[in-house]
């Protein structure tokens, strides 16, 4: 079975292609040559390029794209528009498009920022989104696009952590080692997500889904560690864990740093799954052990 990742140097498709290391047959793609990792075989693609997507996806005919690739930087997408709607709608309907006649399975991995925040507990996957940036509108309608396809998945994780590329957990991580102060948002509740247990769980649905020829209902899943604690929790909870002075954490309201993009104050998710049987582990234990696979841990 060929797997394809999109978006397959960023922080979540370094973390699929590692995991799939050992799998006989798996292309990662990319949009930059520079950027390819060593690991595997990959493709460079522009796929918000229709004939290019097209032309791809004929020579290698995978059975599974899990489609991480997105513009998530959630400010840049709010300054060009333009450029949000292109890398992650019309991305994403370009391989809905081109596999639309063949049984591959497309796993849309969007995001927690289709929500607006106000409900104030977790959501589940029946909750109507009302995104409030222009990211969150282009993931939502990149899912809408992916959910044209027969046999497409949607997976709604929360704020990614892991290794590979900068993020809050390895930012925070690196100030308190050099005894920099953190600023940390009291005011934002989010599930953080460790991308090794999100790929594992990614690889999982697609592989099943795959198997299933019959019965195929596309579906969204709210996929991120269980849980959910402020911006700020996190952020002490990593100085506990690595012993470093709590002093240096300091709370924040979301307002204080005027950013161009608005950002929901609760996009917690409920992740308790009756159809798959199976919940990811807490944030903190995967935060544990992300600290530990960091040789961070004091």
């Amino acid at each position: 079975m060929k797997i394809l990742i999109t978006g397959s140097t960023g922080l979540l498709g370094q973390a699929l292609i590692k995991l799939l290391a050992q799998h006989p047959d798996v292309v990662g793609v990319s949009r930059h040559p520079a950027l390819v990792p060593s690991l595997g075989r990959h493709r460079v693609c522009d796929l918000a390029e229709a004939e290019p997507t097209q032309r791809l996806l004929q020579a290698e005919q995978p059975a599974l794209i899990i489609h991480a690739q997105a513009l998530s930087n959630v400010d840049e997408a709010e300054q060009d528009p333009a450029l949000a709607r292109r890398m992650n709608v019309e991305a994403t309907a370009h391989l809905a498009r081109a596999i639309q006649q063949t049984d591959t399975v497309l796993l849309y991995v969007s995001t927690d920022y289709v929500f607006d925040g106000a409900k104030g507990r977790p959501y589940v996957e029946s909750d109507a989104p009302h995104p409030i940036s222009v990211y969150g509108r282009s993931k939502l309608e990149g899912e809408q696009a992916a959910l044209r396809h027969s046999r497409a998945i949607v997976a709604r994780p929360s704020t990614l952590f892991g290794a590979g590329r900068m993020n809050f957990c390895h930012q925070v991580a690196e100030r308190l080692r050099a005894h920099q102060p953190v600023e940390a948002f009291r005011d934002q509740v989010t599930s953080p997500t460790f991308t090794d247990d999100l790929a594992a769980e990614l690889i999982r649905l697609g592989e099943a889904a795959v198997a299933r020829h019959e019965g195929f209902t596309p579906r969204i899943y709210h996929l991120a560690n269980a849980g959910a604690c402020s911006r700020l929790a996190f952020a002490q909870r990593i100085a506990a864990l690595m012993g470093c002075d709590p002093t240096l954490v300091h709370a924040i309201p979301m307002a204080a740093l005027q950013r161009p993009a608005p950002r929901p104050a609760y996009s917690a998710l409920a992740t308790e799954h009756e159809t798959t049987g199976r919940s990811l582990r807490s944030w903190d234990e995967a935060l544990i052990a992300y600290l530990r696979q960091q040789r961070w841990l004091n």
